[in-house]
């Protein structure tokens, strides 16, 4: 089994992605499992095969110990701890070669708790991972959220230690030009550098931000662009975003799996 797990800020478009990349691997004869990892998700875009809320539902949960949506969110996420073993039991029972993972909306309660990390190791054991942390369009249309972004993506990849793949969602809502204006800032960190600068950005936090961009597609990298540009609506970028996935999980091999083998 492969695990693609997609992480990102609230809004970002994960179910989205989600649903998308599921369709098209399976419109090119790849097995593929859907995973909820959110208890409070209220509607998703697609059936999930595992669903985290047939054990825990943050609803119940901020009713039952008067907590707000966030203390349920993490209260729930943290009782998710006792019930791992089943939901890996599930996944591994699909059978098939792709488990995509939809986590929680609220990314800084999963990601950046020790709970969030220890539920996925639990849940991909032995078996090859990947993270694709999206990012909004919105949130990279100007050099200082752009800056931003990378920041969060790099602190993703340091708290789940899991190899990963950034992705600019909602790439349909950026014009063409728009589009190789941030391409431009991403391959060349000195045009980046300088319109930061041109924002009034502190210099020190500029040469941070590049070292940033560095760290996220250093030479030895499998994954040598900083980003990707993705559109689960029209599909624009999943055969981009399938090849980088392969590049890590199967070194480049196209449509190379490996058949889910039970856990130990």
């Amino acid at each position: 089994m492969y695990f693609v797990i997609v992480v990102g800020p609230a809004g970002s478009g994960k179910s989205y992605l989600v649903d998308a990349l599921g369709d098209w691997l399976e419109a090119n004869e790849v097995s593929v499992a859907r995973v909820n990892l959110d208890p409070a998700a209220e509607w998703l875009p697609y059936t999930p095969d595992v669903d985290v809320r047939d054990y825990i539902d943050a609803r119940t949960v901020m009713q039952k110990y008067k907590l707000g949506p966030n203390g349920a969110l993490v209260a729930s996420i943290d009782m998710l701890v006792d019930h791992a073993g089943n939901i890996k039991s599930e996944i591994e029972a699909t059978k098939t070669n792709y488990v995509l993972i939809d986590t929680p909306g609220q990314m800084e309660l999963f990601a950046f708790r020790d709970t969030g990390p220890y539920i996925l190791r639990e849940l991909v054991y032995e078996n090859k991972s990947v993270i694709v942390f999206l990012v909004d369009a919105v949130l990279v249309s100007n050099p200082r959220s752009l800056a931003s972004s990378l920041f969060l993506a790099l602190s993703t990849r340091l708290r789940i230690g899991i190899p990963q793949i950034n992705v600019v969602s909602k790439a349909d809502l950026l014009e063409p030009e728009h589009m190789e204006q941030i391409e431009e800032e991403l391959n060349n960190p000195e045009a980046l550098y300088s319109s930061l600068i041109e924002k009034g950005v502190d210099p020190l936090v500029a040469e941070a931000t590049i070292k940033a961009l560095e760290a996220l597609s250093p030479p030895e990298s499998s994954v040598s662009t900083p980003l990707r540009f993705v559109s689960s609506v029209s599909s624009y970028g999943l055969d981009d975003l399938y090849a980088a996935i392969q590049q890590v999980l199967a070194g480049g091999e196209d449509f190379l799996t490996e058949e889910p083998s039970p856990r130990l």
